[in-house]
């Protein structure tokens, strides 16, 4: 694409965008080593970093981009259309309105006709959960080198706007089947029977953390690696490797249960695509993989332990935790130390030379209810939190980025 940019703009373009994506609720950390700016040189072209960088979380249409950037409206639709796959950049299509300010709203410039013709809007998109799954999910050629430099990005400090600020960056989904009927009313997005029942067809993918593991290390966890997504399709969709049946998702997600691994959702996900709060996909994902989920299993090993190096303790908690706890009867547990086996964030700890049963550490409970769907004897089931505890999901990624900005530190947003 001809396009006449400054040199020294395009060579600072990707800088700029560093400082965009950073100012996003989602955070994108600047290092010391500013490995985030090669994150950036292997997924945008120096074209696209130009375009990006002038972005933002606010919507605008590609002839405000294109008149900030001294562009031809033509060619910024192109690079913003290109973007949009990759998730780079997120559209919305909304009505023109008049002298209406805010997100979404496109105001009328002077001279400008009012027309109802609905008009393409762009933003900023997060860098995780966002382009970082993209980029790997193509398997591309610079996949490993993306990979290493991502994972010494978080160590040294990259992960730290991105995982800690709650609202988190994934919540946890409790099993299918551990919640009672009136929780499930009180709280849809936990509905997984629903979704199931909602739709024919089913878009299952394989889990991109694992093949960040396998890109940067050659190796993973034996855990299978289709296990992500399952978001209902049309049943117009043809069948493939990727597009599954009902019955073939239910049989998958069973099995993955069995296996232990954890169902949880990026950026609470079943509020983005629909009318209203539902549960619309999510990840079985484990703690060896996934780097959010591992960060947080981690800080949940003691202090002292020797298990988080200090250069990490910036992580936090990272994942929110759902709005039950596991409860367990003692009396009837008998040892088969299955709850310790699937517990990622070791919440039930065993001890053969202390413990005569396994020891249940609320503190460090999750609310999966993966122990208590594994417990042969029934001894553990969820239960909700106090009001004081109860986290209130957002309704909205709107609303999800604005409670984050609240999280936030003064001086940080």
């Amino acid at each position: 694409m001809n396009m006449a940019v400054n040199t020294a703009d395009m060579a600072d373009a990707y800088e700029r965008l560093a400082d965009a994506m950073d100012a996003l609720p989602a955070g994108f950390t600047r290092t010391p080593n500013k490995l985030e700016i090669k994150l950036l040189r292997l997924v945008y072209t120096p074209e696209e970093a130009l375009i990006a960088s002038t972005m933002s979380r606010k919507l605008e249409s590609a002839a405000e981009i294109a008149e900030r950037v001294g562009l031809p409206e033509e060619q910024v639709i192109v690079l913003l259309e290109g973007m949009i796959p990759r998730r780079m950049v997120r559209a919305d299509t909304l009505a023109l309105e008049t002298g209406v300010k805010g997100l979404g709203k496109v105001e009328a410039k002077p001279g400008q006709e009012t027309t109802a013709e609905p008009v393409k809007t762009y933003r900023l998109s997060p860098f995780l959960v966002g382009w970082y799954e993209s980029y790997l999910q193509e398997s591309k050629p610079t996949s490993t080198e993306f990979a290493r430099i991502y994972e010494q990005y978080v160590i040294d400090g990259g992960g730290e706007k991105i995982f800690c600020p709650r609202p988190g960056p994934q919540g946890v989904i409790p099993y299918r089947g551990s919640l009672k009927p009136e929780w499930l009313e009180r709280e849809p997005h936990n509905d997984i029977d629903a979704h199931f029942q909602r739709h024919d067809r089913f878009l299952v993918l394989d889990c991109v953390c694992k093949k960040e593991k396998v890109a940067a290390h050659g190796h993973s966890c034996g855990l299978p690696i289709k296990r992500c997504g399952f978001v209902g399709m049309p049943p117009v969709v043809p069948l493939s490797e990727n597009v599954i049946t009902r019955e073939e998702a239910i049989k998958l997600w069973n099995e993955l249960d069995a296996l232990g691994t954890m169902v949880v959702e990026g950026f609470y996900g079943f509020t983005m695509g629909a009318e209203a709060p539902q549960f619309v996909g999510g990840c079985h994902c484990c703690g060896c993989c996934c780097s959010i989920l591992n960060a947080a299993r981690l800080f949940a090993v003691p202090p002292g332990s020797g298990a988080l190096p200090l250069r990490m303790a910036h992580l936090g908690e990272t994942i929110q935790r759902s709005n039950y706890r596991v409860v367990k009867n003692t009396d009837t547990c008998s040892s088969c130390l299955e709850c310790v086996r699937r517990c990622q964030f070791f919440a039930h700890t065993y001890d053969k030379a202390t413990d005569t049963q396994p020891v249940y550490h609320r503190e460090k409970c999750v609310g999966c209810g993966a122990c208590g769907m594994g417990c042969p004897t029934g001894s553990l089931h969820l239960e909700p939190v106090s009001e004081d505890e109860w986290f209130h999901v957002p309704s909205s990624f709107t609303e999800w980025e604005e409670r984050r900005l609240e999280g936030l530190a003064p001086g940080v947003k």
